[in-house]
């Protein structure tokens, strides 16, 4: 294992900007490509019935593959794992533009699900193992926090404009360069230690297989078909049984007993219910109550974004001196009271009524991901902080859309937009309680 002397001889901002880099622009796809489907449809004469499965078969492949991606991350090293995942997500993007038919475009989809599944994971635990002391450990996930958090919101805007002014296949070809220039900074920045014990234990294959597929049916029960959802239980339930008699597990049970994990992620589940309700709800609101286009309503959720990168800047250095705990616990019961004034402002007034209110939640929420990605990512043992990467993406990617699955079926079933919204400032608000009870009280 190299010494500490040759971790912190690496170029630090470099670094931190070619990860965040990675993490944008796996994130970009997944939003991008919602406003080019009717010019998809135009072009291949599809209805939505067919064009819903660009956006879905994403889904699935991202949700369904990061455990295992995770433990790839792991067993072969961050650094591997994440240059596998920029060579995929570029030859799927190219795939995916030039494609002839919907049956090439959707193969293409669903790589750059597996991309992604791969690079993100890759991306946050070698950020904790390149970065171990502070400032750099937290400031490097601030970093990360903000790409992530500007790839949605890119994604909705530069999504549009891009299919105007250049057509759907830019949307998937712009990537492709900026995937290869990604890798190649990643080999040249990244240590070739980063990642990787040397001893090659056995991948369990059994394990990764039942995650991908009871995790792509539950998904895909939820978003699409119900049925499936009773497939998914089943198949995850044989998922536990193998893991328990599985010598070397895909998710080592030392993380499933660890408090720190369990509260991080069932925070951040809770805090991608909220961003859920605030990137999806209030936009279909902004578009359909208020009759305004995709891009627009981008524009109207910006300053989210401008929030959160203000207060996450802060968390390293004003909020250093609290525990996790105390940050999180306080950032979600904030934002949860936040996103009630929002609900109760969407019936009244006009749109710019909402936008100091939307950037105050950013400002309220930003804290949340920096600090608990510290608390399950980096401060997870060396040989774990793949598969704890991908735990916790998992909160944003499964658990977002089972959220977002709801959300949209109580508004299906008539709830309203304001009545929607109040369930995901509940959804936080018992986060910050599940914070104060189950995270560690002395982490600092």
């Amino acid at each position: 294992m190299p010494t500490t002397t040759t971790r912190t001889a690496v170029r630090p901002w470099p670094v931190a900007l070619v990860l965040a880099s990675a993490s944008f622009l796996v994130l970009f796809d997944s939003q991008s490509v919602a406003t080019a489907l009717p010019s998809i449809g135009a072009e291949f004469r599809l209805g939505p019935d067919v064009l819903q499965w660009v956006v879905s078969l994403y889904s699935l492949s991202v949700g369904s593959l990061l455990l295992l991606g995770g433990r790839v991350s792991d067993l072969f090293g961050h650094r591997r794992a994440l240059l596998a995942g920029l060579a995929v997500c570029a030859g799927s993007g190219l795939l995916a533009g030039c494609a002839p038919d919907m049956a090439v475009l959707l193969v293409g989809r669903g790589l750059q699900g597996a991309a992604a599944a791969f690079a993100l994971p890759a991306a946050l635990a070698a950020a904790a193992s390149t970065f171990t002391r502070e400032p750099w450990r937290t400031r490097v996930f601030s970093v990360l926090a903000f790409a992530a958090w500007s790839a949605g919101l890119a994604g909705a805007v530069l999504g549009g404009l891009v299919t105007v002014h250049l057509g759907w296949r830019w949307v998937f070809l712009v990537t492709v360069p900026v995937a290869v220039a990604a890798a190649g900074l990643v080999g040249w920045l990244l240590p070739t230690y980063v990642g990787g014990r040397g001893d090659r234990r056995p991948l369990d294959a059994w394990g990764g297989l039942l995650v991908a597929a009871g995790l792509a049916a539950l998904i895909l029960g939820l978003s699409r078909s119900a049925p499936f959802v009773a497939v998914g239980v089943v198949v995850l339930a044989a998922f536990v049984i193998v893991e328990r008699r599985t010598a070397d597990p895909l998710v080592p049970g030392r993380l499933l007993r660890s408090r720190q994990m369990v509260g991080g992620c069932l925070a951040f589940g809770a805090y991608c219910t909220g961003y859920s309700t605030v990137i999806v709800i209030v936009s279909l609101y902004v578009q359909d109550a208020r009759h305004m286009s995709a891009v627009s309503a981008g524009l109207v959720l910006t300053p989210v974004l401008a929030g959160a990168a203000v207060s996450s800047s802060l968390t390293g250095r004003v909020l250093s001196r609290f525990t996790s705990r105390s940050v999180v616990a306080v950032a979600l019961a904030s934002a949860a009271a936040l996103l009630a004034v929002i609900a109760v402002l969407s019936d009244r007034g006009g749109i710019l009524g909402l936008v100091p209110w939307l950037a105050l939640w950013g400002v309220a929420s930003g804290p949340v991901y920096v600090r608990l990605t510290r608390e399950c990512v980096g401060d997870a043992a060396e040989a774990d902080r793949g598969t704890a990467s991908a735990m916790f993406e998992s909160m944003s990617h499964v658990g977002g859309a089972i959220s977002v699955a709801v959300l949209m079926t109580m508004l299906g079933l008539g709830a309203g937009y304001p009545a929607t919204e109040m369930v995901g400032a509940a959804v936080m608000a018992l986060g910050a309680v599940i914070t104060m009870v189950v995270l560690p009280r002395a982490r600092q």
